[in-house]
């Protein structure tokens, strides 16, 4: 059976955030990137519009996977917002006026996640001209998360499927357990529901049902070298 194409990612910053239930003032983040934040990441390099149906059309295009080289340490933010109209809360109620409120936002500080996409030959070929020279900044998440290396590692016909690149595509440090998220289900893991599937339309999202595991690897020792 031939390998598979894939376009390998490497996302790697000080700060990311991944928003899995971000609502109002309380702005989480996910222990893994999201498939609308890589998919966003990808139409900002496209200058693709908030909005345009070719972002949803990309996001049903690709199948990725994410392996955690260095999942990150979970960093809380302290903002205060102004209300001009009065704002919602994470109840979905309006505040009384338009006084200063809370909004606590959660970040992965220092993390280095691979992300491996698997699409056809000729989107595959645009996500890798639009990452060499993005239109618009692309950012790990939000806004202020810059990515600290070129996002765009290569593409890749080294590995017979997401599952394979996982397990054996290089890894960024010396952690001997590496956890993962793929969309190509597997029967030893536990699947769990995201709400990141991009539906047609503003800011609307469906569940996307994903595979987590762990690769656990050897990591030889050079010091029990003679």
């Amino acid at each position: 059976m031939a390998n598979a194409t894939l376009v390998a990612l490497r996302l790697e910053g000080v700060l990311q955030s991944w928003g899995d239930h971000a609502k109002w003032d309380i702005r989480d983040s996910g222990d893994f990137p999201s498939k609308s934040g890589v998919v966003g990441l990808l139409a900002c390099a496209m200058g693709l519009e908030r909005g345009d149906p070719a972002i949803t059309a990309l996001s049903d295009r690709i199948t990725m996977a994410v392996r955690a080289d260095r999942p990150g340490t979970r960093m809380l933010d302290f903002h205060t917002v102004q209300g001009r109209p009065r704002l919602h809360t994470a109840e979905g109620m309006r505040t009384q006026d338009k006084s200063t409120i809370v909004s606590n936002r959660w970040y992965l500080q220092d993390a280095s996640f691979l992300v491996l996409i698997e699409t056809d030959e000729s989107l595959r070929s645009r996500i890798c001209a639009a990452l060499k020279r993005p239109k618009w900044p692309i950012y790990l998440g939000r806004k202020s998360c810059v990515p600290s290396r070129p996002v765009l590692e290569g593409i890749t016909t080294d590995y017979q499927d997401l599952m394979d690149g996982l397990r054996r595509y290089p890894v960024e440090g010396s952690a001997t357990e590496l956890p993962y998220e793929c969309e190509i289900l597997q029967e030893t893991d536990a699947v769990y529901d995201r709400t990141d599937l991009l539906l047609p339309g503003e800011r609307a999202f469906a569940l996307r049902k994903v595979c987590r595991g762990v690769i656990t690897r050897e990591v030889r020792n050079v010091s029990d070298q003679a």
